[in-house]
């Protein structure tokens, strides 16, 4: 069902640059002509608590209701979503290994787990150097099954904290060795890799921020940047989940809604503003166009003209 909600609406007002664009008040260039969006909202499901971890497996959109603990997937064309399982472990980001199977950042648990219909739930890892993680919140799997996760503290609860940091990990499963990429981050969240994996892109939600590292073959990174800072405090919303697309333009939950960022100019090229806040996002559809967007009580789809990298299994 359409909201009618103007998809290519700029959410920052200025002044109009003679080359066309708009020029923001923090500087950033805001380009007036939409390139990417191309329709509007669609509404595909509604009616949960706080949603988030979209993840296309290739016919599905999975994703969490967090206070809800469960998991949810929903087929295009058909209304709303269906369970797909209970308890979570109040399960928030999700994406496929090598293999298809779900991969879960558990923040009640405070591990990362694969979930199958067939197995159930299986630790993939918990700690680091003997102490528990924090609350693992997304993660992305590379096309060699190296898994990158962030591990803030949002969903520590009653549990103690036993790092004294918020980290972004690399691991190894198979050997299980584990590379601390940074532990700087005050709350670490969305992260993704560029198209020929080479970068890796890391939300910061507690500076609004995006930071780009380059990403060497056994999972350590160097040449921390900083790609863009969308800081608005006088919309709701935070830099949460973040998404590639073939081209390498960089999409991320931002105030107001969502941005497109061009990451070699450190520039936010389009505004996408969404009805609730926006959580988390990510590519679906038969050829990828898909961008569904998870925000708060609902899951929204939007068309674009843009085509997107899969949910980390590289369909």
């Amino acid at each position: 069902m359409g909201i009618g909600i103007a998809a290519a609406a700029l959410l920052a007002s200025a002044a109009p640059a003679q080359d066309g664009s708009e020029a923001s008040a923090t500087g950033t260039l805001v380009v007036a002509e939409p390139r990417i969006i191309a329709e509007s909202l669609e509404l595909v499901a509604t009616g949960y608590t706080f949603t988030e971890g979209p993840a296309w497996d290739g016919g599905r959109l999975i994703f969490s209701d967090i206070p809800g603990d469960a998991v949810h997937a929903h087929t295009p064309g058909e209304p709303g979503a269906k369970l797909l399982y209970a308890p979570s472990m109040n399960a928030n980001g999700h994406t496929f290994d090598r293999a298809g199977r779900l991969l879960n950042a558990e923040h009640g648990s405070g591990a990362l787990t694969r979930w199958t219909s067939e197995a159930g739930r299986q630790v993939i890892v918990e700690a680091y150097e003997g102490k528990h993680l924090n609350s693992p919140n997304d993660v992305v799997v590379r096309s060699d099954g190296l898994i990158l996760f962030t591990d803030p503290p949002y969903g520590l609860g009653l549990r103690a904290a036993e790092l004294a940091f918020s980290g972004v990990f690399a691991l190894h499963e198979a050997s299980g060795r584990m590379v601390l990429i940074d532990d700087a981050h005050s709350r670490p969240n969305g992260l993704a890799l560029s198209p020929d994996e080479k970068v890796l892109y890391v939300g910061d939600t507690a500076t609004q921020t995006v930071w780009a590292y380059d990403l060497a073959a056994e999972g350590t990174a160097s040449g921390k940047r900083l790609v863009v800072d969308v800081t608005d405090d006088s919309k709701p919303g935070r830099v949460d989940g973040v998404r590639v697309d073939r081209e390498g333009l960089v999409y991320v939950t931002c105030p107001g809604g969502i941005c497109v960022v061009d990451p070699a100019r450190g520039l936010v090229l389009e505004r996408l503003a969404t009805p609730n806040r926006a959580t988390n996002l990510a590519w679906g559809g038969p050829e990828l166009s898909d961008l569904y967007i998870t925000a708060m009580t609902d899951v929204y789809r939007l068309k674009t003209r843009a085509r997107g990298t899969g949910s980390s299994s590289r369909r």
